[in-house]
């Protein structure tokens, strides 16, 4: 059951040195609840054992973490955001902190053969996707790549003795309005979200939309069929039978026609990029994807 407690932002201030991630530890239990082993149980290959490399989530983005203060007895949940991680990353960045990795938190237990080489921030509004292996992960969070020539700490991470990654620093705490079924309400709302772009499906679009497709066919037909990709040819053949649709396809429908249309002259029928265009549904497709975007709140009004 999860309490009812109060939630906080943890952050750094970039203008203020004294706020920072300073290492980042492997821990037998990260705070974050993300281990190398169990992360996914689709999980498997965390460990490249022929480079000796060790991948896994360094802050995960939109994770309660509970806490408690021992000498107030004070017991709450942190939480880093989207926002948060960039500040860290970027701070981590600037002091050079990429190898500095100890264990379990002991300042005397630094690794030496241990090095940074993948650094990267899940960012799904700018094309930055989580990995396959790490598709559960939270869009926002660190994910991290170490390359470690130390036989026995790489061992140890591989039977388990560390299970996952903990960074260390020095933060501030903002208090949230939030409570804590508001902010898993929140992430179930966002999870529902992204599994809707794949099984809800529509076939409401006009039949200018159709048509459009069905002269696309034809006239790549009549030129050799020199003027279709793949895709185009699969997008024009459903459009043209009036197929299902899901949201995540009309969201790359919505992409393809607003990037092509500067290619598109209807006074031209050989051009290829009108071709293509008319595949795609041409510009009565692009009207219906975007109204359908905006209904599903994807795209702003």
């Amino acid at each position: 059951m999860i309490k009812e407690l109060p939630v906080y932002e943890i952050v750094i201030d970039l203008n203020d040195p004294d706020t920072t991630v300073s290492f980042n530890s492997l821990v037998s239990h990260p705070a974050h609840e993300k281990n190398f082993q169990t992360f996914s149980k689709q999980v498997k290959y965390q460990f490249n054992d022929e480079e000796q490399m060790i991948t896994g989530i360094a802050i995960s983005a939109d994770t309660p973490i509970y806490r408690i203060d021992y000498s107030t007895d004070e017991e709450y949940y942190v939480i880093f955001k989207k926002k948060a991680i960039k500040d860290i990353v970027f701070d981590y960045a600037r002091r050079n902190n990429f190898n500095n990795v100890n264990l379990e938190h002991d300042d005397e237990r630094v690794v030496d053969g241990i090095y940074m080489t993948m650094s990267y921030i899940i960012d799904e509004e700018k094309g930055f996707t989580a990995p396959e292996r790490f598709k559960d992960a939270n869009d926002g969070s660190w994910l991290v790549s170490y390359k470690v020539t130390d036989p026995e700490v790489y061992k140890s991470a591989k039977e388990g003795v560390f299970k996952g990654f903990s960074i260390e620093g020095i933060f501030n705490l903002i208090e949230t309005d939030t409570t804590m079924e508001e902010e898993f309400m929140g992430q179930i709302y966002e999870k529902l979200k992204k599994v809707s772009e794949y099984v809800l499906f529509f076939n409401d679009y006009p039949d200018a939309v159709v048509n459009n497709a069905k002269r696309g066919i034809e006239l790549n037909e009549k030129h050799g069929n020199k003027c279709a990709t793949r895709v185009g040819r699969l997008r024009a053949t459903t459009l043209s039978k009036r197929g299902n649709l899901s949201l995540s396809v009309i969201q790359r429908m919505y992409s393809y026609l607003s990037r092509a249309e500067e290619y598109y002259d209807p006074s031209d029928s050989s051009k290829c990029g009108t071709i293509s265009y008319l595949l795609w549904g041409g510009k009565a497709g692009k009207r219906w994807a975007q109204s359908k975007l905006r209904e599903a709140g994807i795209l702003e009004q």
